[in-house]
């Protein structure tokens, strides 16, 4: 019995087990690598023992690759036949991923890690996979105690029995419908926010992390572009909306909306003017000019407007960092601090307004827009990370390309926070100055506003 034991999916240690069939196992040595100290990957060598182990564990999750003349894609299928409550992950190799995602819906019913391995997409598919293997353990739990109650009941009444019975249905049906509304809410939050695919073609150099504490997120990024025959127009926003999750997500749709709305109705606007729009936008949508509500929500936000190598930037209580090189090629930081002024907030709303600043930035200058969730995480002797720490790493890593910074950084985030449990919802936009791509100077006059799936 001890051996059967090992292999739930919950080890004492809160170590959680990974089984891996029809993976290399150089990938699985890289993924334990660099996860060993909150997954294990345990190898299955065949069907028949994956099968068995499944039968052990109350919420697996299972990795899947080509096993046996099966494909991953064949193996997930047939997932959950064997193990109603398993999470499944696909192990695709690059060139397959790409012809996967050209196929519409393809990858819509599971997750997936793709080969070479990129850590910072592998850590979110793990721990959203996590995530919902909890709550389904949870579920088993809860469930269970339901059962062991109808067990103590068997001297009662029938039609009482009968009651439990349903309202234990009720719950299990309560539940599926609640992780299904939550998934869907995933994939319309990322369906709005501007796809990497999309940045790529209008942006020279850039590199973004983007990393939901729950499976949805209450941080947001925006672009739009405005041109025409003299000027080109690049904006961009990072925001953090009050709290995470469900209700920090539907928050951040609102304010992806109104920002819309505020530059197709008034275009070539400055950010302070934009944000000024947007804090009466938020506080007319929520009705925070009641007296009678106590919605106090509100949004932190850093905009910048880009015209060549001229910026002007206006923050809500978030700043600017720009890092850029000196006359004596020295690289510098300079924190250029946004207004104490939430947008929307209620009864906790500043008066006041929100300041541009202007000025223009070298060939090569990094530009940083934040929320607070990366400098805010703490490691297991609760020491947080904090944004001196934040901007000492930036200065840093400026010098390195867009993709070395970002693995620099996530690498920098793992090795402080180890086992702890991601805190907020964290979010990290850089790029490099020139701003604006090629492609993006040929585009014809008018409004652009870059999303998910278009280029509007």
């Amino acid at each position: 019995m001890a051996t059967i034991r090992s292999f739930w999916l919950f080890m004492p240690q809160d170590s959680i087990i990974v089984f891996a069939i029809g993976v290399p196992e150089r990938a699985l040595s890289e993924l334990g690598q660099a996860f060993g100290s909150r997954f294990q990957f345990t190898a299955v060598a065949g069907e028949a023992a994956l099968r068995e182990r499944l039968s052990q564990a109350a919420a697996p999750i299972v990795l899947c690759g080509n096993a046996s003349g099966q494909s991953g894609e064949a193996i997930v299928g047939r997932l959950a036949e064997w193990h109603k409550a398993a999470q499944a992950i696909l192990l695709l190799e690059a060139n397959r991923l790409v012809n996967a995602l050209g196929t519409p819906d393809a990858l819509r019913d599971f997750r997936y890690i793709s080969l070479p391995i990129d850590i910072f997409a592998a850590r979110q598919t793990l721990e959203a996979a996590a995530e919902i293997a909890a709550l389904r353990q949870e579920n088993r739990s809860l469930i269970g105690d339901l059962e062991r109650y109808l067990s103590t009941l068997r001297g009662a009444s029938e039609d009482r029995i009968k009651q439990v019975a349903q309202e234990r249905d009720e719950y299990r049906r309560q539940h599926t419908r609640m992780l299904e509304s939550i998934r869907n809410a995933e994939r319309i939050q990322r369906a709005i926010l501007p796809s990497e695919a999309k940045l790529d073609a209008i942006i020279t150099q850039y590199f973004l992390i983007y990393k939901p504490r729950d499976i949805v997120s209450g941080d947001f990024y925006w672009t739009h572009i405005i041109k025409d025959e003299e000027r080109t127009v690049f904006y961009i926003a990072v925001a953090d909306c009050t709290g995470h999750g469900v209700p920090g997500a539907f928050l951040s749709m609102m304010g992806t909306t109104l920002l819309n709305q505020i530059v197709a109705q008034t275009p070539w606007q400055s950010p302070g003017s934009i944000l000024e729009q947007l804090h009466n936008g938020v506080l007319n949508s929520l009705r925070q000019t009641s007296r009678r509500l106590d919605i106090d929500d509100g949004i932190e936000l850093c905009l910048c407007r880009l015209e060549g190598m001229k910026i002007t930037f206006a923050g809500a209580r978030r700043p600017l960092y720009v890092v850029s090189q000196g006359e004596n090629r020295q690289w510098r930081l300079e924190e250029i601090k946004g207004d104490k002024r939430a947008i929307g907030g209620g009864r906790k709303c500043e008066a006041g307004h929100y300041t541009d600043h202007e000025f223009e930035v070298p060939r090569g200058a990094m530009l940083y827009l934040t929320t607070d969730g990366f400098a805010d995480q703490s490691n297991p002797e609760s020491e947080r990370y904090g944004a001196r720490r934040l901007r000492d790493k930036l200065l840093e890593v400026a010098p390195m390309t867009c993709l070395g910074q970002r693995f620099a950084l996530e690498k920098e985030l793992s090795q402080f926070q180890k086992n702890e449990p991601q805190r907020d919802d964290m979010t990290i936009f850089g790029i490099r100055a020139p701003i604006m791509s090629a492609a993006a100077m040929q585009l014809p006059s008018g409004a652009f506003s870059v999303t998910g799936n278009l280029i509007l």
